[in-house]
């Protein structure tokens, strides 16, 4: 049977969640928490992904976020995926962790943001692990009694403009789920849209089938192509944009090593399909290629700058 296809726009906030294989555990101690939670600062990074909450139970997670590129699928993929291999490598283990895809809910941001937000937040006392929310440590509800200690994925001032601070916010949490939210919660099978009868049309009639999850149509419609990337690093090294695309052994060549990471990274290919792109024999010549990019970001204040100015033009032409 086909996957049902999810509804993807720029902008969309969502309730996403998902459980453990077999209700296993996808976390066994504070580093796997702490693990989860970087693979959501690389998400923000990468495609700038927004989260608006997050509760990483033992058995499952939830996540309130909003994807303002409209690539839902590609970012999970990345969150659940990379997590996965690295709980796999610190635990001996192999083989899948969740039970399957994400499920994830498109949410009416406007009416049900910071109720979505609420329910999260409750998830530990529901389950019995603690008596306040504030009292788990795995979840954004404490951050959001002091959000001066906000990482920079993590977006709490949109919800907490509705209310007086964080205490009303904290009081807000404490009370019980609306009856029509409360309902939709414990329905035997959920909806996937969150929202009203205006919204749900609006989504029918706005959203174009495109948007829908499918990765070759995400990669067209939402990612650069590979030929604006190509153009914009040739111009910022005064080169031409075809000679990125071949190499000569043993010569050094950074624009075309900054051509590889952009295309393989903005265009969102594998290292495969990015080798076949420039001619390079394997995946594993452009893995290298890629690392070095990566070391010298880390290393080069300057070389950061510039590449960071790529992107933004790259983004700003983006077709």
């Amino acid at each position: 049977m086909a996957r049902p296809l999810r509804i993807q726009y720029p902008g969309a906030v969502y309730h996403v969640l998902n459980r453990g294989l077999a209700r296993h555990r996808i976390f066994r101690g504070a580093r796997d928490y702490e693990q989860f939670l970087a693979g959501l600062a690389e998400a923000h990074a990468r495609w700038q992904v927004e989260v608006f909450a997050y509760c990483l139970l033992d058995t499952h997670y939830h996540l309130c976020l909003r994807t303002p590129q409209g690539n839902l699928a590609r970012a999970m993929r990345h969150v659940d995926g990379v997590y996965t291999q690295r709980f796999n490598r610190a635990h001996g283990r192999d083989g899948p962790l969740f039970r399957g895809r994400y499920r994830a809910i498109l949410i009416e941001a406007a009416a049900y943001l910071s109720a979505v937000v609420r329910y999260i937040h409750r998830n530990p006392v529901a389950a019995g692990a603690v008596a306040r929310p504030d009292a788990y440590p795995w979840s954004s509800h404490r951050v959001y009694l002091t959000p001066r200690r906000a990482p920079p994925w993590l977006r709490t001032e949109e919800v907490l403009a509705a209310f007086a601070g964080p205490r009303a916010f904290h009081r807000f949490v404490l009370a019980a789920h609306a009856q029509d939210l409360e309902a939709f919660y414990t329905r035997g099978r959920q909806a996937p849209i969150l929202g009203g009868e205006r919204f749900r049309t609006w989504v029918g009639r706005k959203v174009p089938t495109v948007a829908r999850e499918h990765p070759r149509h995400e990669r067209r419609f939402v990612r650069p192509a590979e030929a604006t990337v190509l153009a914009t690093v040739a111009e910022s090294y005064g080169v031409a944009a075809a000679t990125l695309r071949t190499g000569r052994r043993g010569i050094p060549n950074e624009p075309r090593k900054v051509a590889m990471y952009l295309v393989h990274r903005l265009c969102d290919l594998t290292l495969q399909e990015t080798a076949g792109r420039f001619g390079v024999g394997s995946a594993g010549g452009i893995g290298w290629a890629c690392g070095e990019v990566r070391h010298r970001l880390a290393e080069d204040k300057r070389f950061r700058g510039r590449l960071a100015q790529l992107e933004a033009r790259i983004a700003q032409q983006k077709t």
